[in-house]
């Protein structure tokens, strides 16, 4: 199964938490994890266990627009993109969750 998810809120709430742990235990079931963030979600590529997700083999793209309208860093293994992006992501899930 593919698990596509949307995160758009900022590390301090608790959605955070929520997609680190959908995330990871999808992946431990063998299941293709996506992850994109947009608006405050952005941010979250500065949270060392969000980031730490890559390393469990899950796909996470970011709003590029987003990223320079809120002068956050790039971070090696996140993609930059767009919202065709986020469209080609939704499209190619069987299931797609929003945390907003």
């Amino acid at each position: 199964m593919k698990l596509g998810i949307l995160l758009t809120t900022s590390p301090e709430n608790e959605n955070t938490d929520t997609v680190i742990s959908i995330s990871s235990a999808a992946r431990e079931q063998g299941h293709e994890v996506s992850i994109f963030l947009m608006y405050d979600g952005v941010y979250n590529i500065h949270k060392k266990e969000f980031t730490e997700l890559v390393k469990k083999g899950v796909n996470i793209a970011v709003c590029a627009l987003n990223v320079e309208q809120r002068g956050v860093s790039r971070v090696d293994g996140i993609l930059f993109g767009s919202q065709y992006d986020h469209a080609c992501m939704a499209g190619d899930v069987d299931r797609f969750i929003s945390f907003g």
